[in-house]
Parts: structure tokens; C-alpha cells; sequence
């Protein structure tokens, strides 16, 4: 008993002889407690750390929307989508290039309002991303989606729409935009003839992901010619590029009468930012044919017509 009572005496002395250090101490270590609820908790509140740089090409991170006209693209973007959405059809048609107006749409109001309403059923919300910047026109891949912060999710899967729209100038320096994958037309003058066929490229229209050709085609005999039917065994139309022929996308018949002149539009998948770009377009398995028969009930008279064909050859129309 005397030593517990020595102890407790040799405590309190101590306390009481380092009493404001044992103050500090408390303190000290009250406020290491803190700091460390407080960092602990602002570690788990942080913010992710976003990619999300809408201006940057995906294609080629190191291609860019130039910072002084970006903001200018996205309010521009924002506000066509908010006429789309508010019903205003006239400002959004206005928006859109001249280019876009007639080659895509027939430079056919009606036809543009069916566009944007099967798109804009519903109010949208929308999120951009450049997605390549080529020939001083700006592609911005957007997704258009249904406003599920005002109707919820429930019993509904997430669906959108994507499509490419091209930024670019007009000729008085105004901004304006293509929709629908489309980015603009080309005035060709590319011509190939012989004394049985010729056959021009007049313009092209250039979607994002494939282009399309006018292909004028001129009878200059009194036989048939046949381009394509599917009945040649060589490809009969295709698109030089890159060291490759690449089939037409078409499923059209090309056959022309004694004399005749006509235009045919043809496609062929191209990327509009590649960088290679087509050395022409092939003609591969021309038939001059003194008799053709277009719906034939058998192989055996393809085989016999092309056999005693007038003439055939390939063409290539050099770009």
C-alpha cells in the first residue's frame, strides 16, 4: 500500500511540475487527429481526374480545334441543337450550309424538317467530340440522347444517336454547319473515251465515310454496252486507291443502248481525312454486244453473248 501511495505521489508531482507540457501535448496530438480525418476525407471527396477534352481530335490527338475559335464551334453547335429541340426549324435550316442544303437535301425545306424531327422526337441532350480536323473543315462526332435526368431510366435501356456534323466557313466568313454524316460536294472534270465509250466523273459527293461519284457514261456506237450486269468475271467497277481496287458499294445495272447518254451515281467506302487519296476509277470489264440479253434464263447465254461480243475492254478514268 505505502508503494502504490509513494507512486500516485510521484505522479501527481509530475503532472503537476509539467503540467502545460502535457497541455501542448494533448493539443498536439488532438490536431494530428484532425488533420488526418480532414485529409482522409478529402482524399475520398476528390474529384476524378476527367479526359473529356472535346476539342482535341480522337482520331489524332495531336490535331486540335485552335483555342480562339473553339468555344465559338461549341455555342455555335449548342445553339442549332437548342433550335432542333425548340421546334424552330426555320433558324436551324438557316444554320446549315449551302452546300449541305442542296446536295444533301435537295435544297428542300420539307425534307430538312423530316430529318430533324425523326431525330428530335423528343427533347435531346447532347455531348461532342471532335473527331477530326481536315481542309480547314472541323468534324464533331455527336451523340444525341434522350433527357434522362427529366424521364429516368426505368424499364429503359440507354440508346443515342451519332452522327457527324462538319464546322466550317462559308464565303463571307460565316460559320455554318453539315449534318447528317455529309461534308461537301467536288466539281469533277475527269474524261476517258475510245471510239466505242466515254466516260466522265462531272462532281462527287463526300460523306464522312464514303463518296460517291457521277459517273457520265456516252454510247458512242449502235451496240449495247454493258459496264456492269454481275455477269463478268473481272470486278466491273471499281475505285483505284492506294494500290487496291475497291468495289463499288452499288447494286445498280449499267448498260447503255445504241447511242444513249446517261449518269450514274456510284459509291465507294473513303474516308474523307485520309490521306490517301484515289488515282481513278476502273472500267473493268466492258462488253460491246451485238446481241444482249438483259434478264438471260441460263449461264449458257451469257456465256454464248459474251463470247461473240463485238469488242471488250477496261478503261480507267485517271484523276
Amino acid at each position: 500500500m505505502a508503494i502504490n501511495a509513494d507512486f500516485r505521489l510521484k505522479v501527481r508531482h509530475f503532472i503537476k511540475k509539467h503540467q502545460k507540457l502535457l497541455v501542448i501535448l494533448v493539443i498536439i496530438v488532438l490536431l494530428l487527429a484532425i488533420i488526418n480525418k480532414l485529409f482522409i476525407t478529402f482524399k475520398n471527396n476528390k474529384v476524378p481526374n476527367s479526359t473529356y477534352t472535346p476539342n482535341v481530335s480522337v482520331l489524332d490527338g495531336s490535331s486540335e480545334v485552335p483555342k480562339k475559335v473553339a468555344n465559338a464551334f461549341e455555342e455555335f453547335i449548342d445553339s442549332y441543337i437548342g433550335y432542333c429541340n425548340n421546334r424552330n426549324y426555320v433558324a436551324a435550316y438557316n444554320m446549315v450550309s449551302e452546300d449541305c442544303k442542296k446536295n444533301f437535301f435537295g435544297n428542300d425545306y420539307d425534307s430538312y424538317v423530316k430529318y430533324v424531327r425523326q431525330k428530335f422526337n423528343t427533347t435531346k441532350r447532347y455531348a461532342i467530340q471532335n473527331y477530326s480536323n481536315f481542309e480547314d473543315k472541323y468534324i464533331y462526332s455527336v451523340k444525341i440522347f434522350d433527357d434522362y435526368l427529366a424521364t429516368g431510366l426505368t424499364g429503359q435501356s440507354y440508346k443515342y444517336q451519332e452522327e457527324k456534323m462538319t464546322i466550317s466557313y462559308d464565303k463571307d466568313k460565316n460559320l455554318v454547319v453539315s449534318v447528317g454524316n455529309y461534308i461537301e460536294s467536288k466539281k469533277l472534270q475527269y474524261m476517258a473515251s475510245n471510239d466505242y465509250l466515254r466516260a466522265e466523273i462531272t462532281d462527287a459527293l463526300v460523306k464522312y465515310s464514303f463518296i460517291v461519284y457521277n459517273l457520265k457514261l456516252t454510247n458512242r456506237t449502235n451496240y449495247t454496252i454493258v459496264i456492269k450486269d454481275g455477269h463478268a468475271d473481272a470486278e466491273e467497277v471499281g475505285l483505284a486507291i492506294g494500290g487496291e481496287i475497291r468495289t463499288s458499294l452499288d447494286d445498280d445495272v449499267i448498260v447503255l443502248l445504241p447511242g444513249q447518254t446517261a449518269e450514274y451515281a456510284i459509291s465507294f467506302d473513303k474516308f474523307y481525312d485520309s490521306e490517301t487519296q484515289p488515282d481513278g476509277i476502273v472500267l473493268d470489264a466492258v462488253r460491246v454486244m451485238e446481241n444482249y440479253t438483259r434478264n438471260p434464263i441460263s449461264e449458257d447465254i451469257v456465256k454464248s453473248e459474251i463470247e461473240n461480243a463485238v469488242d471488250k475492254f477496261s478503261m480507267t478514268i485517271v484523276f
